[in-house]
């Protein structure tokens, strides 16, 4: 599948395609092994820093081929790069304000999944998050945020009638809402989940541990309660 107007805008402004064939990008499931590796590195402040060395940026400048899309709240605690222990080239990130997935955020992932073959997609939602916060308050936000708070408050709306702290369950039925749009996003996203060319998982990050807590497989589709949620932290892995 390829976009031929975006393919020329990208020509005319200069910005390289991927420069990794797709038959050799890892898989989704080695990603996700690396990305929950490079959390243990972070919850135990032991960095490995990989990909942040001059010839890095040197080889960077003729294309790119990220191993993941990360769509994550824009807070300024919720640094992929970081928490993840990644370097120069190896994350898409698609940074917002309560990671949601509107049309310019599902743009850029198509762009990510169409031209730079980026296997896995993470949709990262965080404690403690204020847009999340500011849906479930009374009252109208000003400027542009009440689009965006529209966005989460069906997250809200179903997390009160669950069992425990409304904020930290809104904060993951949010994730579970973004990852099912973008696993049934037409015309682009659909297809490429249906074909097995993107896997879409969801995480939620503590801001007080440091830790990712990976959404089971089918949270999409399904609410687990706090409990369940804190049951399917990760186990520490070393693949680098």
């Amino acid at each position: 599948m390829r976009i031929p107007i975006i393919e020329t805008l990208l020509v005319i402004a200069g910005i390289g395609v991927a420069a990794m064939a797709p038959d050799t990008i890892p898989s989704a499931d080695i990603v996700l092994r690396e990305l929950k590796a490079g959390n243990e590195h972070h919850v135990a402040k032991q960095y490995q820093h990989p990909h942040q060395t001059t010839e890095r940026q040197r080889e960077l400048a003729s294309g790119q081929s990220p191993h993941a899309i990360i769509l994550s709240c824009a807070d300024s605690r919720v640094a992929p790069e970081i928490i993840l222990d990644q370097g120069l080239g190896d994350l898409f990130d698609v940074r917002v304000a309560g990671n949601v997935a509107g049309v310019a955020e599902l743009a850029s992932i198509e762009y990510a999944v169409e031209h730079l073959h980026t296997p896995l997609l993470v949709v990262m939602g965080h404690q403690k998050c204020g847009s999340v916060t500011s849906a479930a308050e009374p009252g109208t936000p000003e400027g542009h945020l009440p689009s965006l708070i529209a966005m989460i408050q069906p997250a809200v709306a179903k997390a009160k009638g669950q069992p425990g702290d409304l904020i930290e369950n809104a904060v993951r039925v949010n994730v579970e809402n973004v990852v099912r749009r973008i696993r049934t996003s037409k015309p682009l996203l659909a297809d490429f989940v249906a074909h097995g060319q993107l896997t879409v998982v969801g995480a939620v990050y503590s801001l007080d541990t440091g830790k990712v807590t990976w959404l089971p497989t089918g949270a999409a589709n399904a609410t687990t309660n706090h409990d369940q949620l804190a049951a399917n932290a990760v186990c520490p892995l070393s693949v680098r």
